[in-house]
């Protein structure tokens, strides 16, 4: 018998189409939470609850969730973070399938349509699609690499490989999480990446559906935009994942200890941060969080010889990339550091 369509799918089914829980957490987003609702509202499939957590927000973001009476729920919680927030979401929802979507970023109308309408006949869990980047801060709309990865683990493990789904290009059936459980509230970033990271670890299929249903949305208030908390949740994020795949694993996937990629993707974000311009000052900063917390800059097993030839490339390399302002590719340098090739 030939498969019907997805779209003849959805349209002949409409009245038994799953609900769908969108959760957006909230936290001093004010000026783009309605963009983020407004984009749910204007969603083509028909069975969508939108839950808001307000997460402890002390500016002006619950007169304007008050605007959105009668159309949304909300939550307020004192401020726990987006683990906490996102868990919240999820235990107050009534949905099947539950899609997430920070309150700064954007789903494209048909988003919600185009992702179920390819899950519902296969009766899949996990599926995600392109999401583009919408650059505030130079007016630019760029994209990102997105396709079906044989190894999505080493994608969310290893910092300088292209990373697929930033959260709202997923969704999940709720099954996900009652069987693998819920957010790391102890995590205040990369909570999601740890989590997917779990999921591809313990074979969870993710399904890609080639088509663009979003923006994320980059900005100065963004907390990617703090490089010292970005640098410490990287660090946290490898102590936790290491410690939950275990150090047999990680060699026998990447012929290294997690302590030394732990290094290596540190090192690398030090250098990325030279070549993005960064302050002097904040660049100490960060070299000291590194110390600190006994991140070395090379790995091992490297000759001895190479170290400082190494570091002397790399560091020349960056410097060269800051002050011309070129536009060569961020996989220019992550060329130049594949601290992970074997010797043979």
């Amino acid at each position: 018998m030939a498969r019907i369509s997805n779209e003849t799918y959805i349209m002949s089914n409409k009245k038994y189409l799953p609900k769908v829980s969108v959760i957006i957490p909230l936290y001093n987003q004010k000026d783009y939470i309605p963009e983020a609702i407004n984009s749910v509202l204007a969603q083509t499939y028909e069975n969508i609850e939108i839950i808001v957590i307000n997460d402890g927000s002390t500016d002006d973001s619950g007169i304007v969730l008050d605007k959105y009476k009668n159309k949304i729920i909300v939550i307020n919680q004192k401020n726990s973070g987006p683990s906490a927030a996102r868990n919240a979401g999820i235990k107050n929802s009534t949905g099947e399938y539950l899609q997430f979507l920070d309150a700064d970023d954007i789903l494209l109308k048909e988003k919600i349509e185009k992702q179920m309408s390819s899950m519902l006949p296969d009766k899949e869990n996990l599926s995600y699609c392109t999401i583009k980047i919408l650059n505030e801060m130079d007016n630019r709309i760029s994209s990102r690499t997105t396709y079906e990865f044989n190894d999505i683990f080493s994608h969310y493990y290893l910092f300088w490989k292209p990373y697929p789904t930033p959260i709202h290009s997923l969704i999940f059936h709720r099954d996900i999480f009652d069987k693998y459980g819920l957010f790391d509230e102890d995590l205040k970033s990369n909570e999601d990446r740890i989590y997917l990271a779990k999921l591809s670890y313990f074979g969870v299929k993710f399904r890609y559906i080639p088509f663009v249903g979003g923006y994320y949305r980059k900005h100065s208030e963004s907390s990617t935009a703090d490089q010292i908390f970005t640098i410490t949740s990287t660090i946290q994020f490898y102590l936790k994942i290491n410690k939950f795949v275990g150090e047999k694993y990680i060699f026998d996937s990447f012929g290294y200890s997690g302590y030394q990629i732990m290094c290596a993707n540190c090192t690398f974000y030090y250098f990325i941060q030279i070549r993005n311009g960064i302050k002097r000052e904040i660049l100490k900063n960060i070299k000291r969080v590194l110390k600190t917390n006994e991140i070395t800059f090379f790995v091992e097993p490297l000759d001895s010889r190479f170290k400082k030839n190494k570091f002397r490339k790399m560091l020349l390399a960056c410097y060269f990339e800051r002050y011309l302002n070129t536009f060569k590719s961020f996989l220019y340098i992550a060329g130049n550091f594949n601290l992970f090739k074997r010797k043979i």
